[in-house]
C-alpha cells in the first residue's frame, strides 16, 4: 500500500486503517462537535475542507442541524466515498461541493478541516490555512487538527511511544517501518508559530488547544463579532 496515496489503495481502504494512524482519531471528531454544538448550535453556512470519507460528517450535522454545508475535497476517490455516505445518511439536501478559491470571505460561521494540513509541505500548508481563516466569519469557529510536533513532548521519545503502539495494534513490521518514514516525506509537523502567526494576521483569537494525542492536536479559534454602535454584538 502507497502511503497517503488518496487515489489508490490507501484511499480505498481509508476508513479501515485511519484509526490506528491517528492518535484519539474518533475523540477528536467528538469534541470537535461538541464544540461545534456549544458554540454555533445554530449555524447556518459551515465550511468543511478536505472531509475525505465524511467520518465526521454525521456528527457535524446533527451538532449544527440548521446548517448547510460546502465540502472542499480535492480527491475524487475520497470525495466519491464521502458523497456516498451523504447519500446513506440522506443529508444531500444539506451538502454541496466547490472550490475554496471560489467561495466568499467572511462567509461562514464555522471552518472546519480535519487532518489535512499535515500532507501538504510546510509551503502549501501556509496559503491553504490563510484560505481556510479568512473565510470564518464575524463571531464564527474554527476547528483545525493536524499533526503538529511539539518540544513539550521530545521527538524521539514520540517517535518511540508511536512505534510501540502501531505495533501493539498489530500493524506489520514493513508498514510500521512505512509510517514512520513518512515524516517529513509525506507527513509534515504544522508549525504552531505559522498557525498563531496566521489567526493574528487575519483577526482571529489566539488557538486554543482541545485535545493532544502525541502529535495530534485539535485547535479552535474565533473571529469576535461585529460591534455594533454602542458596542453591543451584531
Amino acid at each position: 500500500m502507497n502511503l497517503l496515496d488518496f487515489e489508490g489503495d490507501y484511499g480505498r481502504t481509508y476508513d479501515t486503517h485511519i484509526e490506528g494512524l491517528i492518535p484519539a482519531y474518533s475523540a477528536l471528531f467528538e469534541i470537535a462537535a461538541a464544540t461545534a454544538t456549544a458554540l454555533q448550535a445554530r449555524a447556518q453556512r459551515v465550511l468543511v475542507v478536505g472531509p475525505g470519507s465524511g467520518t465526521e460528517l454525521p456528527g457535524l450535522l446533527a451538532a449544527m442541524p440548521e446548517a448547510a454545508f460546502t465540502l472542499v475535497e480535492p480527491s475524487p476517490q475520497m470525495r466519491g466515498q464521502c458523497q456516498a455516505l451523504i447519500d446513506r445518511i440522506g443529508a444531500g439536501a444539506r451538502v454541496q461541493w466547490a472550490e475554496l478559491e471560489q467561495l466568499e470571505e467572511g462567509g461562514f460561521e464555522a471552518v472546519i478541516s480535519h487532518n489535512v494540513m499535515h500532507v501538504l509541505t510546510p509551503e502549501a500548508q501556509a496559503p491553504l490555512l490563510e484560505q481556510m481563516v479568512r473565510r470564518v466569519g464575524p463571531g464564527g469557529i474554527l476547528l483545525l487538527s493536524s499533526y503538529s510536533e511539539t518540544p513539550a513532548l521530545p521527538l524521539p521519545l514520540a517517535m518511540e511511544i508511536a512505534t510501540a503502539r502501531f505495533r501493539a495494534l498489530g500493524m506489520n513490521e514493513p508498514t510500521v517501518q512505512a509510517v514512520m518514514a513518512s515524516r517529513n516525506s509525506k507527513v509534515f509537523s504544522l508549525d504552531h508559530a505559522l498557525l498563531e502567526r496566521t489567526l493574528h494576521q487575519v483577526g482571529l483569537e489566539p488557538p486554543t488547544q482541545l485535545l493532544q494525542a502525541l502529535y495530534t492536536h485539535l485547535w479552535l479559534s474565533r473571529r469576535p463579532p461585529l460591534q455594533c454602535e454602542g458596542g453591543a454584538d451584531a
